[in-house]
């Protein structure tokens, strides 16, 4: 594995526009990045395990049925996944299903490892943590390229309030 260190990090905000390269489309959709959380994450409800000719198989529909996507999802079934175990703020630990995606942040185009997780409760279909983000970007997080207010207004009130809508700006 080559590392290629840049002179200059590129930077980021606190709520950015992350692109799936997938199948020779584009996916966009609305990422919070998050310096707290170590994994990545993305909007996933249906993943299974299924066995074809004799291959265990991971598949699912990345973001079907978030609002923020958009669409009606993205399809995918790979042998390459993992489990992990994710513990939130509180403690609570849940296991989770691994993949990697190849996503496209700012100027940068990478893969990145992402778990697997029920999103629909909160406003943004994907979590950019450290390990997504590490050596390529650097964080201020008095900027923003998706403004949260707008998204939600947008959206109407079929996304519930979160703990950020609490925080007076």
């Amino acid at each position: 594995v080559i590392m290629i260190h840049r002179k200059y990090q590129v930077v980021i905000g606190r709520t950015e526009p992350a692109i799936f390269a997938a199948y020779d489309k584009l996916l966009q959709v609305p990422a919070k990045v998050d310096t707290g959380a170590y994994r990545s994450a993305v909007h996933c409800t249906d993943a299974k395990i299924v066995t074809r000719d004799g291959v265990k198989l991971l598949e699912g529909t990345l973001l079907k049925g978030h609002p923020c996507a958009r669409t009606k999802g993205y399809k995918f079934s790979t042998h390459q996944y993992t489990t992990a175990v994710v513990a939130n703020s509180f403690g609570h630990k849940e296991e989770r299903y691994e993949i990697k995606v190849r996503i496209k942040v700012g100027p940068l185009v990478f893969t990145t490892p992402v778990t697997l997780a029920d999103r629909s409760k909160k406003l943004f279909p994907m979590l950019l943590g450290r390990h997504g983000i590490r050596n390529r970007f650097l964080v201020d997080v008095t900027r923003f390229n998706v403004d949260r207010k707008l998204l939600k207004e947008t959206l109407g009130k079929t996304i519930p309030d979160d703990e950020e809508d609490w925080i007076i700006e």
